[in-house]
């Protein structure tokens, strides 16, 4: 076994960890949304809040360490080469969501009125439109990864 074969695998793992749990975020939230049982609403804002720094934020981390560190590692990569600028771009794009955006929804939905559904609904909808569009990210990013246009 290669230093970029348990990179790589460093960077798969990372990258299962954010689409994969945030996909099941994502389906959670669809679940909630429907619900008219305040509790169902900050069951899910604990989740977020719980789930979070403990899988998404790992694997965002991985997923950038890893690599980064196969580019530099493999005389084959370099940052220049389009597929790889590509994903540095979608990475930011999602990291930036997810760290503006979602964790300002997230905050607000641990902070929101308990007895106000309504909002809570609102909210959670807010959610999902972000983290729809970092899951679409995402899949774009695996499909760079995977066909690696300009190579």
């Amino acid at each position: 076994m290669t230093l970029h074969s348990w990179l790589l695998f460093g960077h798969i793992l990372g990258a299962m960890a954010w689409l994969g749990g945030g996909a099941v975020l994502a389906l959670m939230a669809l679940r909630v949304r429907r619900s008219t049982d305040a509790a169902s609403y900050r069951e899910f804002a604990g989740t977020l809040s719980y789930v979070g720094p403990r899988v998404l934020a790992p694997g965002v981390a991985a997923v950038l360490v890893f690599g980064i560190w196969m580019v530099l590692e493999s005389p084959a990569f370099d940052f220049a080469q389009a597929w790889i600028a590509i994903a540095i771009g979608l990475f930011a794009v999602a990291f930036v969501i997810g760290a503006i955006y979602l964790s300002r929804v997230g905050i607000a939905m641990g902070r929101a009125d308990a007895a106000d559904v309504a909002g809570q609904r609102r909210l959670v909808d807010r959610w999902l439109i972000g983290y729809g569009v970092v899951l679409l990210v995402l899949l774009i990013a695996v499909w760079d990864m995977v066909f690696k246009p300009g190579l």
